[in-house]
């Protein structure tokens, strides 16, 4: 008896000691649990007011080509796109670029030296934006002023492109042409009259296409 007696208050003890023991970890876990559910709820709440990537809606716009006239052989001044914003939202000039696909003309190297000339081919038109930052006031600025002054494309607006619109001389420009896949051009550009160009306008903060469009280039002179 006296033996039994002893094994049970030894089993006793152990299984006290041990309930204690848990305690403290219950506790850990808890606060741990508490923890996560609190910073899940402030990411939520951070990510819902902050407008997300996830929470992103993209543009919806009608964008159509007006008119497109230009030519090889003609001044770069006189190669003019114009499009009109039919409908939609308002495009922020800053995040709106432009892409123009097609066969056309730059000018290569820097002229006066060696190797430089007019070099023609696949040509690619990209304005990085549609502000007025580098691009060449004189031309750019004057045909869009009323557009551009309140920093949005509007609908009903109109935005004009030239073949003149890349800053002048040693200027940041950002209006890049590659002609042939070389991008030591001028920048300025023309397409070939009777042949067909695509123009693409995209929001560069979502990555989204919001329109492409197809003209033929007509000739302004004979």
């Amino acid at each position: 008896m006296r033996a039994w007696g002893k094994i049970h208050f030894k089993s006793l003890f152990i299984s006290k000691s041990a309930s204690k023991a848990s305690v403290p970890l219950i506790g850990s876990i808890l606060l741990l649990l508490i923890l996560f559910i609190l910073t899940g709820a402030a990411f939520a709440s951070f990510l819902n007011s902050s407008g997300s990537y996830m929470n992103f809606q993209p543009y919806v716009v009608s964008i159509d080509i007006e008119s497109c006239e230009g030519g090889l052989y003609n001044s770069v001044e006189e190669n003019l796109i114009v499009l009109d914003h039919k409908g939609g939202n308002s495009l922020p000039l800053k995040t709106t670029s432009i892409r123009i696909n097609g066969y056309g003309n730059s000018y290569h190297g820097v002229v006066g030296t060696e190797g430089s000339g007019r070099v023609e081919g696949y040509t690619i038109v990209y304005y990085d934006d549609l502000s007025s930052e580098g691009k060449n006031s004189d031309v750019y600025l004057k045909n869009n002023e009323k557009t551009i002054k309140d920093g949005y494309w509007d609908v009903g607006e109109k935005i004009i492109l030239c073949g003149q619109d890349s800053a002048e001389g040693n200027l940041y420009s950002s209006v890049k042409v590659s002609v042939g896949g070389g991008n030591n051009t001028s920048d300025n550009y023309g397409f070939k009259a009777g042949s067909e160009i695509r123009v693409s306008v995209i929001d560069t903060m979502g990555r989204h296409l919001l329109a492409g469009r197809t003209a033929v280039v007509e000739c302004v002179k004979d």
